[in-house]
């Protein structure tokens, strides 16, 4: 039985974040950097959202907002579901 931990064994486990009251022009930058397509959304050593790409095509070009005047908290997916190393990928 795979678990995660075997995924994050082959693929990595370093992880990129950003922080909620940065802009949403930050955090691409942060992922065009770190060549990512999604950030965790950090307040200080508590996960609190993340944001992808996904959010946002939908939530800033289709709305016509502006990236560099948006707030990270202002579009992230929150609450955040995750699961434990030992989970099984099944």
């Amino acid at each position: 039985m795979q678990t995660v931990r075997d995924i994050l064994k082959a693929k990595g486990s370093e992880v990129w974040s950003v922080a909620p009251d940065a802009t949403v022009f930050e955090a691409l930058q942060r992922m065009a950097e770190k060549e990512v397509g999604a950030l965790v959304v950090m307040e200080g050593a508590q996960v609190v959202g993340l944001i992808s790409e996904r959010e946002y095509a939908r939530k800033i070009v289709l709305l016509g907002r502006t990236s560099p005047t948006t707030l990270v908290k202002e579009i992230m997916t929150s609450p955040v579901v995750y699961i434990h190393l030992d989970q099984a990928i099944e």
